[in-house]
């Protein structure tokens, strides 16, 4: 898959999956986007608490990368990337499932 390609792919699914630009960039220059779930839960003993789930991607070099926080918190085994725009989103929707949270 060429870079051009790799990005026009990344757009459409970023745009198709109600991604936006988070304002900043990357070390070398690169657009991130980030969406961001929210939920109210119960939590034994401390009552009603907000969930939050954001996922934040970029495209490097063609290939897409991925970081999620779990309310605020980065979690390291979901720093990953992938060989294409279409398996990332793939990986993020099953993401968001795993979390409980609505896509």
């Amino acid at each position: 898959m060429t870079t051009e390609k790799a990005q026009k792919d990344f757009d459409k699914l970023t745009e198709e999956n109600g991604f936006a630009i988070a304002g900043y960039t990357s070390d070398t220059g690169n657009p991130i986007y980030h969406r961001v779930w929210k939920r109210t839960v119960q939590v034994a003993w401390r009552g009603e608490q907000e969930d939050t789930l954001e996922v934040r991607i970029l495209l490097s070099y063609g290939y897409p990368l991925v970081v999620v926080k779990w309310n605020g918190r980065q979690d390291p085994k979901f720093i990953r990337d992938y060989t294409s725009p279409k398996r990332d989103f793939n990986a993020i929707r099953e993401i968001v499932r795993w979390a409980g949270f609505e896509i």
